[in-house]
C-alpha cells in the first residue's frame, strides 16, 4: 500500500513538471503560488500541493487543525505530501541526521477548515525582517554594516533574480549571493541566514538534514534581528516549520558563538557592532 501511494505522488510531481515545460503560464502560476504560501515546503511537495489545490495558502495536518482549534469540513478531500523519514547515525564519532525515506501523509487547506469556539488566530505568512520602534538606526546603515562585516569572511554578490523568484539568497560554500530587495532590513538578515551556511553546512565530514540547516541559518538571524532591536516575529514562523527532529539548544549554542564573533569583533576582524558605529 504504501509502495504503491509513493508511486501515485512521484507521478503527480512528473505530470507537473510536463505541465510547466509545455506551459509557461502555468510555470509563471506555480512560482507565484510558491512565492506567496509555500516558500518553506519542498520543490517536491509544493508541487504535490499545487497540484491537488492550486488555491490552497496554508496546509496542515487535521491533529494541528485540531490543536489550534479548528475542524476539517464534512467532505473535504485531503492533500497528500511526502514527510522525510529521519534518523540518527554515529559517522566518525559525529552524530548525524540522514534522511533514509519518505511516507506520505494528508493535509489540509485552511479553506477546508471551520472554528470552533477554541480556535487561535491563523498567523499571517510574512516572514521578512522588520524594524521595530526601538530600532536605533536606519535600514541602510545597518544594511552596509553587515555587509561589511560579511565580506571579511565570504564574497558577496548582489543579484536581480534568481530562477525561483521565492529565494532571497543562497550560497554555494564560495561565494553569498542575495536578492536585491528595498527592504534593506531583510536584506541584512538574509546576508547573515546565508553567511551560516557559508561558515557552518559545507563540511563534507558532516553531513546535516535541511531541518538543521535552515534552524541553524535561521538562528543567526533571529540572533542578529534580536540584538539590533527588529521585528523577529517571521523568524519564529520560518523556526517553527523546520523544528521537527532538530535539537534546537545545541543547535542554539553553536550559532551564538559565531554571531557573537559576528556582531562584537575579534582581533583580527571587525564586527557589525563596530562597524556602524564607524558609518
Amino acid at each position: 500500500m504504501m509502495d504503491e501511494k509513493m508511486t501515485i505522488l512521484k507521478n503527480r510531481i512528473d505530470e507537473k513538471i510536463e505541465d510547466f515545460l509545455q506551459n509557461s503560464e502555468e510555470l509563471k502560476r506555480f512560482i507565484a503560488f510558491r512565492k506567496n504560501n509555500f516558500y518553506d515546503y519542498s520543490i517536491r511537495n509544493t508541487i504535490l500541493i499545487y497540484k491537488q489545490n492550486p488555491n490552497a495558502t496554508l496546509v496542515a495536518g487535521i491533529r494541528k487543525w485540531n490543536e489550534l482549534g479548528y475542524k476539517v469540513k464534512k467532505g473535504s478531500k485531503a492533500i497528500s505530501i511526502l514527510v522525510p523519514l529521519i534518523r540518527r547515525v554515529i559517522k566518525d564519532e559525529r552524530e548525524n541526521e540522514e534522511v533514509y525515506g519518505y511516507r506520505p501523509v494528508n493535509v489540509f487547506d485552511k479553506s477546508q477548515v471551520e472554528a470552533t469556539e477554541k480556535a487561535v488566530e491563523i498567523p499571517s505568512i510574512d516572514v521578512e525582517m522588520k524594524t521595530s520602534d526601538k530600532f536605533e538606526y536606519t535600514p541602510m546603515k545597518l544594511y552596509r554594516a553587515v555587509k561589511k562585516c560579511i565580506e571579511q569572511y565570504a564574497p558577496i554578490e548582489l543579484k536581480k533574480t534568481f530562477f525561483d523568484e521565492g529565494i532571497a539568497g543562497q550560497t554555494d560554500g564560495k561565494t553569498i549571493y542575495i536578492k536585491k530587495s528595498s527592504n534593506r532590513i531583510d536584506m541584512s538578515a538574509t546576508i547573515i541566514h546565508e553567511f551560516i551556511h557559508y561558515n557552518c553546512h559545507f563540511d563534507e565530514k558532516e553531513k546535516l538534514s535541511k531541518s538543521k540547516a535552515e534552524i541553524e541559518a535561521e538562528l543567526g538571524a533571529l540572533i542578529f534581528g534580536t540584538h539590533f532591536n527588529l521585528d523577529v516575529s517571521g523568524t519564529y514562523k520560518y523556526l517553527s516549520s523546520y523544528r521537527r527532529g532538530v535539537d534546537i539548544e545545541k543547535s542554539f549554542e553553536k550559532v551564538l558563538g559565531i554571531m557573537e564573533k559576528i556582531i562584537y569583533g575579534n582581533e583580527e576582524k571587525r564586527g557589525i557592532q563596530e562597524i556602524i558605529l564607524g558609518l
